[in-house]
């Protein structure tokens, strides 16, 4: 039987950490249809403006997002893809019969 690194059993349970609240989790479901501005992120998820961008400076600050601002909006998108495969194995799981 393989050993698993202790490395990467910390770096799996970071980045399980890393989505394991609803918002988050909500917020990398609707970006895997492509960048959303933070006031379609809002409505997409029902949540204030203050706590979807704490949320949001979060996953940014962890490497998960990525944001660049045109005009005078900041679109989000996921910049690490190993969160979209997460993602995708948790639809495969929960919601097979809806598609991203």
């Amino acid at each position: 039987m393989q050993t698993i690194p202790q490395e990467n059993i910390e770096q799996a349970a970071e980045g399980l950490r890393a989505i394991a609240h609803e918002l988050r989790l909500s917020v990398l479901c609707h970006l895997m249809n492509g960048p959303m501005c933070v006031t379609e992120l809002i409505a997409a998820t029902g949540a204030s403006q203050s706590n979807l961008s704490q949320h949001l400076a979060k996953m940014r600050k962890m490497g998960i997002l990525a944001n660049e601002r045109r005009g005078m909006q900041i679109y989000y998108r996921i910049a690490n893809p190993d969160f979209e495969r997460l993602v995708m194995a948790l639809k495969h799981i929960y919601c097979p019969d809806i598609s991203i």
